[in-house]
Formats: C-alpha cells, structure tokens, sequence
C-alpha cells in the first residue's frame, strides 16, 4: 500500500511525484475512492490504516481533499449523523452537482453493503442515505456522471418521467451506425437567411498559400470611392427565402439547478454475463429516484464481462472500459453505450491491447481522447491474479474516431443568432464590403469583423500604417470629424479568394458564432469552412465544421470530408471517413461477386438438361435454342 500521488503531463507523458512536505497526507490504503470536485479531488473510504487509531487493517469511511491550486491537503472534521455511510472498501462514487453519492461497496467481512449515501462537498455534511439492494463494488461495476450536459434528449436526463425517450431519436434507434451523432434539427425563425446564389463548388480546393507566399486576402480602395458607406443596390446580399434553419447538438454547463444524473453499470456472472443499467437522479432532495433501464440495452453485439471496469461519459455516449479474461482472450476491451437510444457498440482498437497488461481508462474531455495505462510488456493474467495495477505505458485512443465525441458548446441564445443574421442582412449596418472570388459584392461590418476574425483585423491594422498622415490646414482644423471618416473608409473593400456561396457562409458564422443555416450544412460548404477554419486557425469554426461534418458523413459524402480532414489535420474526422470508404469498397466487392456468381452457369450433373435462349446479334428476330445432355 502507498500514500504517494503522482501527476502526469499528457504532452510530454513525464510523471511527477507529489511532495508533501507538510506530512499532511492521508494513511496508505487502496481500493479507495478518487473524485474531481471544482479544483480539488476528494477521497473517501478504502481498506488501510486509521489516521485517528493504531489499530491493524481495517476498513475506512473518512474523507480526505486535496487542493489542486496549492496541492495541499485537508482533513474535513464531518460530524456523524444517522446519515453518516458505513466504513467500506471497493465501493463506487461519483460527483453530481455538490454532491459525492457513494454507491455500495465491501465490508470487513467482504460483505457488500446495500446502501447509498449522499455527502454535501459545500456544507460537509451527509444529507441522506437510503437502501440499494444491490451488490455493487468495484470489481464489476462502475458509477459515473458527467460535467458537461447536452441538449439531446438522453435516457435519464428526466427520471421522474416515466415515458421513453423522445420520438425525435426513433430514426437514430434504427440507424445501423450507432456511433453518429444527432442528425440536423430543423426549426422555424423568422429571421433565416440563404443566398441568392444557390452554386456551390463541386470540388475541394487547396487554400491559398500563406505567409511569405501571399495573404488569403487584401484590402483595396473601393472603385466607388471612399468618402461614403456603400448604398449599391447592385450588390447581392443574403436573402430570406424560407423560414427554417438547422441546429447541431451542442454542449451546456452543468448548473446546480439543473444536474447530470449518475450512471451505474454492473455486469456479473461472467460466465453467462447479466448487465444491469440503473440511472441515480441527481440527489438534490431525499426521495430521489433510481430508474433501471437494464432491459432497455440492445445491440448487435454486446460487452462481455469486464472485471474492474472503468468508465466515463464524453458527449451522448457512455464509455465503459475493463479487463476481458477468458481462456482464449486476454485483453483490454473499451465499449461505448449510446444513451440516446442505449445500443452498445465496440471500440474496435485493433491489436493495440492484445499484448501487455493494460489496467486503467481516463478520459481526457477538451481532446476527446481516452488514455489508457499499463505495461505492454507484462502478462495481464499474471497482474489481475495479483491486482496489480501499472502505470509504465500510456495507449492513447482517439474516439472522435469513433464518432464519440463532446459537441462544441452554443455561445449565444437562438435570438441572439437570429439578430446576427438580421445584422448581415441589412446593408444599412454596413460600413465595408467582401468582394468574392466571383466578383460579387457583401456588405459587411468592419467592427463586427474585427471582433470575430482576428486575420481582418491585422489587415486592418496594417493597411492604416500604411495611410499617410494627413496635412492639416485651417479648413481641417475647422471640419475635423469629416477627415477622420474620410480616412476611416479610405480603403473599405477586401478581396476574398472564395466564391459566393463560400464566403456567405463564412460571414454567416462570423455574425453568429454558429452554423445556422441550411447553406452552412452543405457538404461541400462545410468542407470548404473547415479549409479556412484551419487556414485562419478558427477553433470555433473549426469544431463546429467538424461537428456537422461528422453527421453529413456517408458513403457518397467520405471521400470529400476524408481529403478535407487530411488537408485541415482533423485526424479522427480523417480516420472516421476512412472507415466509411472501406466500408463502401468491401460492400461494393461483395455486390460484385453476388453478380458475378449470379452470372455462373449451374453445375451440370449426368443426365441433366441445360437449356438455354441466345438471341441471335445479327438477326434479332432469331432466337438460337441450345440444349446439351449429358
């Protein structure tokens, strides 16, 4: 047993033991409980040696903080109350809310205890506890909630009701790839715009060079002159054609208002494996509710055992990851549960984990990846038998991949959206113009501009060094408002290396922080974004196209986001759309030999009669009648 805390960087993957120089660290123990809560981790319970006692081994039930901002440690003082859990090792917990609901576990005797208790991390104190009639530690369950929360309906966002989920997945139920995300909704506004100019570039174009080879674009005077805010009626400008926009799903913060609930897996009996979901509401009075949803689970596969599984929630999938022991396989086995529809599908990472001894599964939510530690030299039969756990090695698997991954967040309300693109829209707003590549004209915003696209504003920047300054004269001096404009729309006009369709769509996310449209959701337009999120070094647009581009993929789609995400370095769009093309290469193989088999004349036995007509090409009115016997 150890007391030691350790950290590691996940850029240069170099671990770094904790000093604690104050000696203020917690007993030795294992089979504890770790959970993040604001900056500091809170420990509970575990098997190990008393801080209050010199008595042997024992079962614990104290809490202990460790602070991530001054890596110090504090021993909350929690007085006891008929709400107060049982000393337990090898139990579950997870944080929702300020809550910490500590799930089941072993006592001294190894026996499990049926119970959940719910700790206040803000007042600490234990605010209730109630009985769970099942046998829950951490051998074969785990218990997990999540920080963020999404505005999919999902499986026990809503415990108390007690209806299925929301018709609005039926067709994501029935989809055979259960890793894609929530299709485009589609809603109503008043204020939805689309472009006049309904072309969009059938092809992918390599962006601009940039840097010492040329600017993606520049500025020029306006051949109109710069003394007045362009008026042209000539010049096209987004239109509202329909009444409809679309939707991504997006990320929202967890609020204490309005918490996650906690998920709970079990499976046991690993011989003839039983599953169980249960789903905690999130405890914020005494009667909250548990919801089981075990018969709910479906797939076309399903996870085999797993002993000490390990999970997470990243997006709208729950991933549950452990060790797969049987007498043909020993490995590492990482699953994901949509919790929109509850279908399991595998992580398939190949032969990654079929040598060495990989233990642990965290998931890192800002790059969508899960780190899995081990040894990949060591026997993983020999360290479960041992419970020896290996932190020497690190496999990192990108699940965005996979499709799995953390939608980006909505930044603004739909009003707010919708007014962004009222702004666009209305030339009266506009101070300066986007000239395209086709050489057409948009009104735009210049400060607006400035704010959201930090590439405007250098240009901007440069061009006004470039300005002379002016010669003041008495006439000057008398109308000093009127030189300042004159020098403000001096030059008032860039050039844009992007067609129409491009560049609106650009604009549109530049006034909105979203992608609204139907225009912004067409593939090729999305691709063409993501080009220049990259080019622009745009996160924002850049998670956001890929995001969508995630959900336009497809057979007839792969191909143009799979160059895309190679040309942007979106490696697991790039990785998901290969998949989608081999997938599409095996199936047409397989159409093809289907035909060709349908084409083979059958096997002729003896005395078997093959009849057959061919007509003849030279007279189409003959018919040649060919009968063999054998």
């Amino acid at each position: 047993m150890t007391n030691e805390l350790y950290e590691l960087d996940l850029e240069t993957y170099v671990w770094t033991k904790f000093k604690d120089t104050d000696q203020k660290a917690p007993k030795a123990r294992y089979f504890h409980s770790a959970n993040q809560y604001k900056n500091s981790i809170v420990f509970f319970g575990g098997m190990g040696y008393s801080r209050t006692s010199n008595d042997g081994l024992c079962v614990l039930d104290d809490v202990s903080i460790f602070d991530l901002d001054t890596y110090t440690w504090k021993h909350p003082e929690i007085t006891p109350s008929s709400f107060s859990p049982r000393p337990r090792y090898a139990h579950l917990a997870a944080v929702t809310a300020n809550k910490l609901v500590v799930v089941g576990g072993q006592d001294m005797s190894n026996s499990y205890i049926e119970e959940i208790n719910v700790l206040d991390l803000d007042e600490l104190t234990w605010t209730s506890s109630r009985p769970f009639e099942k046998h829950c530690g951490a051998y074969r369950s785990v218990a997990v909630s999540s920080t963020s929360h999404t505005n999919l309906p999902l499986y026990g966002n809503n415990v108390n009701d007690n209806a299925s989920i929301t018709s609005s997945f039926d067709s994501t139920s029935s989809s055979s790839d259960t890793n894609v995300p929530t299709p485009l909704r589609k809603s109503t506004s008043q204020q939805a715009l689309s472009t006049t100019n309904n072309n969009v570039p059938n092809t992918i174009r390599k962006p601009p060079s940039v840097g010492a080879f040329g600017r993606p674009g520049s500025l020029r005077r306006s051949p109109s002159g710069g003394q007045n805010i362009v008026r042209s009626r000539s010049i096209k400008r987004v239109q509202s054609s329909s009444n409809s926009y679309y939707r991504l799903s997006y990320t929202t913060t967890v609020t204490e208002e309005n918490p996650n609930p906690i998920y709970l897996y079990s499976n046991y009996n690993f011989t003839d494996v039983k599953r169980e979901l249960q789903v905690i509401a999130p405890p914020t009075t005494s009667n909250y509710q548990i919801m089981d949803h075990s018969s709910n689970m479906t797939g076309a596969f399903l996870p085999p055992g797993l002993r000490f599984p390990t999970g997470a929630i990243l997006g709208h999938h729950l991933i549950i990851s452990g060790t797969y022991l049987t007498n043909t396989s020993q490995t590492f086995s990482i699953w994901a549960l949509n919790l929109a529809n509850l279908v399991w599908s595998r992580v398939d990472t190949g032969s990654c984990f079929s040598q060495g001894s990989w233990n642990r599964g965290i998931l890192c939510e800002e790059t969508n990846k899960y780190f899995v530690l081990g040894h990949r030299d060591r026997s993983l039969v020999d360290d479960y038998n041992h419970r020896q756990t290996n932190f020497d090695h690190v496999t990192v698997v990108d699940l965005e991949a996979f499709g799995i991954y953390q939608p980006p967040p909505a930044t603004m309300s739909t009003s707010a959206q919708e007014l962004g693109l009222a702004l666009l829209n209305d030339a009266n707003m506009a101070d300066f113009e986007i000239v395209t590549q086709d050489d057409q004209r948009i009104p735009v915003n210049s400060q607006l501009l400035s704010q959201r696209w930090p590439h405007f504003k250098a240009l901007v920047n440069q061009q006004a060094e470039r300005v002379p300054k002016p010669k003041y004269d008495e006439e000057t001096i008398k109308n000093p408002d009127e030189e300042e404009t004159i020098l403000m729309y001096n030059n008032r006009a860039l050039e844009f290396p992007e067609p129409y369709p491009v560049t609106i769509a650009f604009l549109q996310y530049l006034y909105t922080d979203h992608l609204l449209t139907s225009q912004q959701h067409h593939p090729q337009i999305l691709a063409q974004l993501l080009l220049l999120a990259d080019m622009y070094d745009l996160d924002r647009l850049r998670q956001l196209t890929s995001h969508s581009l995630h959900q336009s993929l497809s057979m007839s789609t792969a191909a143009l986001i799979y160059e895309t995400a190679a040309l942007s370095r979106q490696t697991g769009l790039q990785i998901r759309a290969l998949k989608v093309m081999i997938a599409a290469k095996k199936m047409l193989q397989q159409q093809q030999h289907q035909q060709r088999e349908s084409r083979v004349p059958p096997q002729i036995g003896d005395g078997d009669i093959l009849s057959s007509n061919w007509t003849n090409p030279a007279n189409k009115d003959t018919i040649i009648i060919i009968c063999i016997s054998l």
